[in-house]
């Protein structure tokens, strides 16, 4: 897993800021995401029509995501960053997962394949 360092932190909400007219959207959106590492920098395989409950997201590094969350917003082959955070609950080490696309987080968990 990387760490979210200060100069990809950086180039991040830049690249936000370049591609997207919402900049005040996609600033609130990584300063929600204090406290995450980047797991990967991938693109969804497809079209991407949002999150809705149990949706499985597909990548084109072969990653799938379970959406958890609610939201739509529509895009091509988007890039997206998965952002994933250890936590510990109960004696039990477990993960959330986050994902940043077009400048909008949506909160997923991950998948097994069959």
């Amino acid at each position: 897993m990387w760490h979210l360092t200060k100069p990809l932190a950086f180039m991040i909400g830049l690249a936000c800021v370049v591609a997207s007219a919402h900049a005040d959207r996609c600033t609130q959106s990584l300063g929600k995401l204090q406290g995450y590492t980047v797991h990967a920098a991938t693109q969804v395989d497809g079209d991407f029509e949002g999150c809705d409950f149990n949706k499985v997201i597909r990548f084109m590094d072969g990653k799938a995501l379970r959406c958890s969350s609610y939201s739509y917003l529509y895009a091509f082959m988007p890039d997206a960053i998965i952002f994933a955070k250890s936590i510990t609950h109960q004696g039990k080490s477990l993960a959330t997962v986050k994902v940043l696309i077009e400048c909008q987080i949506f909160d997923m968990e991950p998948v097994v394949l069959k």
